[in-house]
């Protein structure tokens, strides 16, 4: 006879300890193992603690959202722990907050560096979340140029033309933009879905 005495409890993996993401896991993280990641140990500290007086099971550590090798620590981290399930990443920057450049480093490549590392640990039948914004639906990327986008590697989405000549050179547009590669983040693991994504933004069904 088995007996689960919480040793194996489903993970529940935070990057961006902010408060829009700490409320998401306090809705979730009840019975669960929970890993909070975030640039500010102060943060950290300060979430972590506030978690474990509520009563949750919660481990931090120091994540830097920019860098690949940090979110892939990070993810291996979450991994060690148990069972991926759960995916959040509230980590960004608005436009009245950052350049054009930290904009497309940190939301769009950073981002898409977390879905990366975290496509690869999650568990049979987990979720990510990646938060988004209504900007996402502000600027009209072409089609031809969002199926580019899903098509290249992260690490060389700032080389794209479209990124250049577009993004990097306006926060405002940085962000619309890369928001819009939220929406797209799942199809970038599975391009069969752009099309999909694409004709709902059009009002249309979501097949043929």
């Amino acid at each position: 006879m088995y007996f689960d005495r919480n040793e194996h409890k489903q993970v529940v993996a935070l990057l961006g300890a902010g408060s829009m993401g700490t409320a998401i896991v306090r809705r979730i993280g009840a019975g669960k193992k929970i890993l909070l990641g975030d640039i500010s140990e102060k943060a950290l500290e300060r979430v972590g603690e506030d978690f474990s007086r509520c009563g949750y099971d919660v481990e931090t550590m120091q994540v830097n959202a920019l860098q690949k090798d940090s979110i892939e620590a990070f993810a291996k981290k979450a991994a060690e722990l148990g069972p991926v399930m759960y995916f959040i990443d509230t980590a960004g920057a608005s436009p009245n907050q950052a350049n054009p450049e930290h904009i497309v480093d940190l939301d769009m490549v950073g981002t898409g560096y977390a879905v990366d590392a975290f496509g690869e640990v999650m568990a049979e039948g987990g979720a990510g979340l990646i938060i988004s914004s209504q900007a996402a639906y502000m600027y009209p990327i072409p089609n031809d140029i969002e199926l580019q986008l899903v098509q290249t590697p992260t690490a060389k989405l700032k080389e794209v033309k479209f990124i250049q000549e577009v993004a990097m050179q306006n926060s405002g547009f940085a962000y619309m933009i890369a928001k819009r590669l939220h929406h797209l983040a799942g199809c970038r693991r599975h391009p069969i879905g752009l099309r999909r994504v694409q004709r709902q933004r059009r009002g249309l069904p979501a097949h043929d």
